[in-house]
């Protein structure tokens, strides 16, 4: 018990360590914070994960012919969470297109890449960019289509993100080999990108509305929660074939919290942004406890 108990913690304490100091640099310099914080997320999302997605995706070990099942758990687990998201918000009464996006898109950038690489290695990296992936292929069609209430277009199919990521589909799909040199330059922008992305969801925890906080502790608990509780069905039923590997996978990757992407999308549609902060916001500081338990599951 206590040698799994000293794995989690070395798995989570490089993340919440870069968490915790991107925190306290927001509150030492809090009337600047934003503004710098800013001019980083626009090199963050424009330049450091496209390059980070590209360089997972052109890996050897990101083979998309051998974790077919994986992508297919992967569906399993965020439909999944679409459906218990639309069940809560219409028990509570919560604007669907407020409360059903943040559900379906969790912090597989952020914190599940970080988490899987530390977790499980090169592999587990490659895993969770396969994740990464899928999840953003979903949010960035299906999601949001119903944050917009059905008007969606395609601009959002246009931003280096997504063109980061057809790219590596079309370098997997044709198995192009990319030379050694290259594959080293991804991976330190890969390193530099995780580290400026902890950095970032910790300033961003100075956010929190605690007036939006019913909604944001509805909605922190609903995403992971709902999330394990198809993943373990699904490793209790084994309907899709997974190896061990791929199973911690989707069990690491339901854990996690709603993603920062599903508030930026809804402060652009003008969609209660306030109210969507609050659940990703809270939904991450609720990490603390969902985390080590989809950790605890995966190293079974």
């Amino acid at each position: 018990m206590l040698e799994r108990f000293l794995t989690i913690a070395s798995i989570i304490a490089p993340v919440l360590g870069m968490v915790l100091c991107g925190y306290i640099y927001g509150r030492v310099r809090i009337n600047t914070v934003r503004q710098e914080m800013g001019a980083v997320n626009q090199v963050i999302g424009g330049l450091l994960t496209p390059m980070m997605i590209f360089g997972a995706m052109s890996q050897k070990e990101f083979d998309i012919y051998s974790n077919l099942p994986l992508i297919g758990a992967g569906a399993w687990v965020i439909l999944g969470s679409i459906v218990a998201g639309y069940i809560v918000a219409k028990i509570m009464r919560f604007d669907l297109k407020t409360f059903v996006p943040p559900m379906m898109y969790n912090n597989c950038g952020n914190m599940g890449l970080p988490l899987g690489l530390f977790a499980f290695g090169q592999l587990g990296f490659a895993q969770a960019a396969i994740l990464f992936v899928l999840c953003n292929l979903l949010f960035f069609t299906l999601g949001a289509w119903i944050l917009s209430g059905g008007k969606s277009s395609w601009q959002l199919l246009k931003t280096p993100i997504m063109g980061a990521m057809l790219a590596g589909i079309a370098a997997a799909l044709l198995r192009i080999n990319i030379p050694e040199p290259i594959q080293q330059t991804l991976h330190f922008m890969s390193q530099t990108c995780i580290t400026m992305m902890m950095l970032s969801l910790g300033a961003r925890l100075l956010d929190v509305d605690f007036k939006e906080a019913k909604i944001g502790l509805i909605g922190g608990i609903i995403c992971p929660a709902s999330s394990l509780l198809f993943a373990v069905f699904l490793q209790h039923y084994r309907f899709i074939p997974l190896n061990p590997s791929q199973m911690g996978a989707v069990l690491l990757f339901a854990s996690l919290p709603p993603g920062v992407f599903s508030y930026i999308l809804a402060d652009a549609y003008d969609q209660e942004p306030a109210k969507v902060a609050a659940i990703v916001l809270i939904g991450n500081l609720l990490s603390l406890f969902f985390v080590p338990i989809g950790l605890a599951l995966a190293l079974q």
